[in-house]
């Protein structure tokens, strides 16, 4: 990033999510699901139900704790601190587009991957929407990520380099990986053949699938 991080307005202290899934479902009836389900750590708080076989999550690890990094590299921030009646910051963000004049499910989409969720939806729903990339496209592109600190953008292998440059140019601080991080799957619906396409993200298993 260009500035501090105090300069964008967060306020933190100065460790990837596992286990996370999403769905997307468009009905017959129009009727839309985004639905992102995680039980947070590898097999969440390690305690299973006595009778419903249930792994229990340990979302609770959301939470910030003093003077700790979590495991996703975000330092402790105290509006994130636990208190009483409080949920805890999430990454997880399902979003349902609306077509604002037709009313018609225009975009389904979500992702795991924790803190890569936001700035993943973000730029697949845009490549989708903005740029005229079919689901397929932008959900496979290759994908920037920063999430202020540690103060870095993280570029997918296979990312325009003029753009990467440009970054550089002003001021960014760059570097490569060639793991993905975040897994998307999404839905939209195509105006010049009348029909929804989906793909689910070729960096992690899974495939769309359609009744009718």
């Amino acid at each position: 990033t260009t500035f501090g991080y105090q300069y964008y307005g967060g306020t933190w202290e100065d460790r990837i999510k596992t286990g996370t899934a999403h769905l997307s479902v468009v009905g017959l009836d129009g009727d839309a699901v985004a639905l992102t389900s995680t039980v947070n750590q590898y097999f969440g708080s390690t305690v299973l139900g006595p009778v419903t076989d249930i792994i229990y999550n340990d979302q609770m690890d959301s939470f910030s704790t003093p003077n700790t990094i979590n495991a996703f590299g975000v330092p402790a921030s105290p509006a994130n601190f636990i208190a009483p009646g409080k949920r805890p910051v999430s990454s997880m963000a399902p979003l349902v587009v609306i077509e604002k004049q037709s009313q018609r499910i225009q975009q389904v989409i979500g992702a795991s991957g924790g803190t890569k969720i936001t700035t993943s939806i973000a730029q697949v729903s845009m490549l989708n929407l903005w740029f005229n990339q079919d689901i397929k496209q932008a959900v496979d592109a290759p994908r920037l990520h920063s999430q202020l600190l540690p103060q870095e953008v993280i570029a997918e292998s296979g990312f325009d380099p003029e753009i990467l440059q440009s970054l550089k140019r002003r001021g960014h601080n760059v570097t490569c990986s060639v793991l993905g991080g975040s897994a998307m799957q999404g839905i939209e619906w195509r105006d010049e053949v009348n029909e929804y396409w989906a793909n689910c993200d070729i960096r992690k298993g899974g495939g769309p699938d359609g009744l009718s």
